[in-house]
């Protein structure tokens, strides 16, 4: 997994707020501060920070729209998750949740992974089976 604090120190003009922001929301961002919701497990807290310090990375301030949004959780998960790392986890698991936990991030995270995935690197996490009659 990438280290966030290095992705984090690329944005070191960003405050870090342990406060839910609302609610409903477990985190935010205005651009110059990230709010978080400190009763997130560790694993939730780095992959919320991630997905945060990616909009600031892009300069997005406030609520962005469903495909921004789905942009960031993909690069979110490149970033979480190397290729390496998930083709090591799907030698020995097919859970979500099971891998999910080896790789330290949230099952969401891990299925917005899979989501990226090619052909080919499908291909190289599953190869078809010899075997098949």
């Amino acid at each position: 997994m990438q280290n966030i604090f290095n992705l984090l120190r690329t944005i070191s003009h960003v405050a870090v707020i342990w406060n839910r922001p609302y609610p409903d929301i477990v985190a935010a961002t205005n651009g110059r501060s990230i709010w978080i919701d400190p009763a997130l497990t560790s694993v939730e807290r780095v992959c919320y920070l991630t997905h945060e310090a990616i909009h600031i990375k892009h300069g997005h301030t406030g609520c962005q729209g469903r495909a921004i949004e789905r942009q960031v959780c993909l690069e979110v998960a490149q970033f979480l998750v190397p290729f390496e790392s998930l083709q090591g986890v799907a030698s020995w698991s097919r859970h979500p949740a099971e891998m999910a936990d080896e790789l330290g991030v949230t099952e969401e995270v891990l299925l917005d992974r899979l989501a990226t995935l090619d052909g080919d690197q499908i291909q190289a996490l599953w190869p078809p089976s010899e075997h098949i009659p």
